[in-house]
């Protein structure tokens, strides 16, 4: 499926399923959280975009490496965004230098590649990316901080649904004006994939929710990317029954050092 079209489907299909029940939620009474709302929602185009082009070249197993650079990006922006997380580490160093190891192995694990001039070209052009995808999380993260607790559910209903209407939009616009056309839209070899885009909603409310009580959104992104050995298992599982699957996945040393990072990294946020 072509990028674009893809992410049409992927605002289209929240904003369907969402789009009726808008009668019956309580809306954010500030308008910082829609305005954030919006923005992420082209930043989001914006990434998403130059992230499933990047793979087209130089293949999803390099460029799922390059992501959790963001990592560090996240935990910095943070910090500078909330100074007084700074006086907090400076007064809890073992627990300042526990987060530091945690963050740096989950980062280490799954940065893995081989260095070759394809993967320095692809570091240049995922740079944005990085930057980008830093900024959407911190955005999540200020989005969740204009919601009240008890109306969460509430908070992460608008934010997907206004988030989703802004990169269908986008990349409608986006798809026509590069010529695509519009019997795409309805052609059955594409329509068969919208209900994949469910689980989307799901995956965001809780990411959402994640972000809501997370100290350093660095923290949440870290714990995600686990999906690695999600990816690996059932790429190991599709090879069995005869697919053809290019997915290597990591070492299992590095599997397990993504896991004790991660466990690390729960442990001292209790």
């Amino acid at each position: 499926m072509p990028p674009k079209l893809f992410m049409f489907y992927r605002g289209f299909v929240p904003v369907l399923v969402l789009l009726p029940f808008l009668c019956v939620v309580e809306f954010v009474y500030d308008w910082r959280f829609y305005a954030l709302c919006v923005v992420q929602g082209l930043l989001i185009s914006f990434i998403d975009y130059r992230n499933f082009r990047a793979m087209r070249v130089w293949g999803a197993e390099t460029i799922s490496s390059i992501h959790p650079f963001n990592i560090s990006f996240i935990f910095v922006f943070w910090m500078l965004l909330k100074p007084t997380t700074i006086v907090e580490y400076i007064h809890n160093p073992l627990h300042f230098f526990g987060i530091i190891v945690a963050l740096c192995g989950v980062m280490y694990a799954l940065s893995s590649f081989k260095k070759s001039w394809r993967n320095n070209l692809a570091l240049k052009y995922m740079f944005l990316f990085i930057v980008g995808s830093s900024l959407c999380d911190i955005f999540n993260k200020l989005c969740m901080g204009f919601v009240d607790s008890e109306k969460l559910v509430y908070g992460s209903y608008f934010y997907i649904l206004i988030t989703s209407f802004v990169i269908m939009l986008v990349n409608f616009w986006l798809y026509c004006w590069d010529n695509g056309k519009l019997s795409d839209f309805i052609d059955r070899k594409y329509i068969k994939y919208v209900p994949i885009m469910l689980v989307l909603i799901f995956s965001i409310a809780t990411k959402n929710f994640a972000m809501f009580s997370t100290p350093n959104p660095s923290f949440a992104k870290a714990i995600m990317y686990v999906y690695v050995i999600w990816i690996m298992s059932v790429a190991r599982i599709l090879h069995k029954y005869g697919v053809n699957c290019q997915y290597r996945g990591l070492p299992w040393k590095k599997v397990l050092l993504l896991l004790a990072s991660v466990f690390l990294l729960i442990l001292l946020q209790k």
